[in-house]
């Protein structure tokens, strides 16, 4: 038995249920059923934190604080106490041995996301022998719980209370990895439909970053060419620009997210390929066939070129994209500058105005064409001292220059820019032309260079939007950053571990999965407490995937002599997570039977 918490017409009432099973056409299904109601919870919340969660702890440890329960204390102490005899001699009962069932909930999100059916199909389709949702799933939880090696991951595939995969070879899980690959779009196009279909998608903006990711490899890979000599597939791993800093070869990774953080779809480019050069290919794969309605892309500065404003127009969406303060054209830098327009905030730490206009960009095909946008000019305070703490080195050197011209001798390189050329005559002074050529600072360009600190610019085709919603929703690309953070520390999504394009293909979509399956955890604890999922800062407020990680690692059942087991502590943020679909993890020395109702109900249980 245990304390439900369910909604009658929008009001929270709480219930006392009980978990039992039944046997239809051979087979074992669990029920639940209402062994007392018990009213609002608003009758009897004390107004203290967790109220809930109190609750259901003093009803299991047989002290509840309400009233109203005593009788069914009697009905719960009949198999509250259990006999377990061990045998010192039996190596099997007298060592632990835990294992996980944390991965109960990662089973149930694999389902509801629609990956078992894709794979299935494609297994009936391709006469698969092997199980092939069982290592995708081996592959995806642990890529949440334990990342390593897929030869790791598969030594490590019997840590799971219940049979994960039914595979006995290591090539088969090489062999899924090609399946993934091969349905990577589908797989994705599916995943979309289900969350579409289920919490819906928000999509009134959808941001859009490029990050990269190194391998141990020395040589670029290979173009595979036809015999004209044409390029029919380019090499994946290749040098490039990387975020790392780093020389090894790169491959590049776009990712669309949308408003509440969850992921929409991923691509790899190969790591020569700019930033610039991913949107369109990745629009085109995704955003331009899922029918979301209009979409107002969010991309750094990196992603704005004519080429990509040009095509996100076309097809009928929208942007706001980042420009450099410091690298806009001339008359905006002055107009940036000026400060007829501004409207501050009251501590006059920000301020803010804009300004529409009109120019031209070449599309793919070359064609001129007239774009419509909004500029908004912002300025921090707070990005205005980082700034200048951050430049303070170069700034300073700027005005001993200014105090003894002579140390131009020495110049750094970065005060070419900042220079200007004079012809005078070596006697007079005089400026003359065919004479030598005299360096001087050019202080017009320092003093914009030092005033034009703390700005920042964004453009957008949203002429209507109020500046400060411009502001919010670019700001919202936070977001995407902290899930390239995930993939890259939390879900170690390198070291890869494999080397050919397919593999590598297939590694990162278990990534894309697993990260997925992370932001719907967090979204449905945030709703489940009536937060708001929109907020930039929104995770915050909710678990982060380091602790989801911890929460569902730590989960784990150990068998005891009779059949019983005990479970690990659940933690906090265990708790929280299956408070949000009103499943109580406190059950006490189960039996195996027990455990698999537990697993049945999680799989049940409303986590999109």
């Amino acid at each position: 038995m245990h304390i439900a918490c369910l909604k009658n017409h929008g009001i929270p009432y709480l219930q006392v249920m009980e978990s039992y099973s039944i046997k239809v056409d051979g087979i074992h299904k669990s029920r639940k059923r209402v062994i007392r109601n018990l009213g609002p919870l608003s009758r009897f919340d004390d107004g203290k934190p967790d109220f809930l969660s109190r609750l259901r702890k003093s009803f299991k440890d047989g002290k509840p604080i309400i009233d109203g329960l005593d009788d069914l204390l009697d009905q719960m102490a009949v198999s509250k106490k259990v006999s377990v005899e061990f045998d010192r001699s039996d190596d099997t009962a007298a060592f632990s041995n835990p294992q996980n069932i944390g991965y109960f909930i990662l089973d149930s999100l694999y389902d509801k996301l629609g990956i078992y059916d894709v794979l299935t199909l494609h297994k009936s389709r391709s006469k698969i022998e092997y199980d092939l949702n069982g290592l995708a799933k081996l592959l995806v939880f642990s890529r949440i719980q334990n990342p390593d090696s897929k030869y790791r991951t598969w030594e490590n595939k019997n840590n799971y209370l219940f049979d994960i995969t039914s595979s006995k070879e290591l090539v088969e899980i090489y062999r899924a990895l090609d399946v993934l690959c091969e349905k990577s779009d589908a797989i994705q196009k599916r995943m979309n439909l289900k969350i579409s279909q289920s919490i819906g998608r928000d999509t009134d903006v959808c941001f859009y970053d490029v990050t990269n990711y190194w391998f141990e490899t020395d040589g670029n890979d290979e173009d595979i060419k036809d015999a004209a000599g044409n390029v029919t597939k380019e090499g994946l791993r290749k040098s490039g620009p990387s975020k790392a800093k780093n020389r090894k070869p790169i491959v590049q990774m776009g990712l669309f997210i949308d408003s509440n953080g969850i992921p929409i779809s991923f691509r790899l480019f190969p790591g020569n390929h700019i930033d610039q050069t991913t949107l369109r290919p990745a629009m085109k794969k995704t955003i331009d066939q899922m029918k979301f309605g209009k979409v107002i892309i969010v991309a750094d500065g990196g992603l704005n070129s004519g080429k990509n404003l040009a095509h996100i127009l076309s097809s009928g969406n929208g942007y706001i994209v980042s420009k450099s303060a410091k690298g806009s054209p001339k008359a905006v830098r002055t107009w940036i500058l000026e400060e007829e327009g501004y409207r501050w905030n009251k501590e006059k730490t920000f301020k803010s105005k804009s300004m529409i206009r009109e120019r031209i960009v070449k599309d793919e095909q070359g064609n001129s064409v007239t774009i419509k946008e909004k500029i908004v000019s912002f300025w921090s305070k707070k990005q205005r001292n980082y700034a200048m703490h951050e430049n303070k080195k170069f700034i300073d050197y700027l005005s001993e220059v200014i105090e003894n011209p002579d140390k131009l001798k020495d110049k750094q390189s970065n005060i070419k820019k900042f220079l200007e050329k004079t012809q005078v005559d070596k006697e007079t002074g005089e400026i003359l032309e065919n004479a030598v050529s005299v360096l001087s600072l050019d202080m017009d360009k320092i003093s914009e260079y030092i005033n034009i600190m703390g700005y920042y610019t964004v453009m957008t085709s949203e002429l209507d939007m109020p500046d400060g919603e411009v502001i919010d929703k670019y700001h919202g690309l936070s977001r995407i950053e902290d899930s390239f953070k995930i993939i890259k520390s939390d879900l170690e999504g390198r070291p890869v571990y494999v080397w050919n394009p397919e593999h590598i293909q297939a590694h990162f979509l278990v990534c894309f999965i697993a990260l997925t399956m992370i932001r719907l955890i967090q979204h449905n604890v945030l709703v489940s407490q009536g937060k708001e999922t929109k907020n930039a800062r929104g995770w915050e407020a909710g678990i982060t995937s380091e602790k989801i990680k911890h929460a569902l690692s730590s989960w784990c059942a150990d068998a005891f002599p009779g059949g019983f087991y005990r479970l690990t502590r659940p933690t906090e943020e265990l708790r929280l997570i299956l408070d949000s679909v009103d499943i109580s993890p406190d059950i006490r020395i189960p039996t195996i039977s027990e455990i698999r109702k537990l697993k049945y109900c999680i799989g049940r249980a409303d986590f999109m």
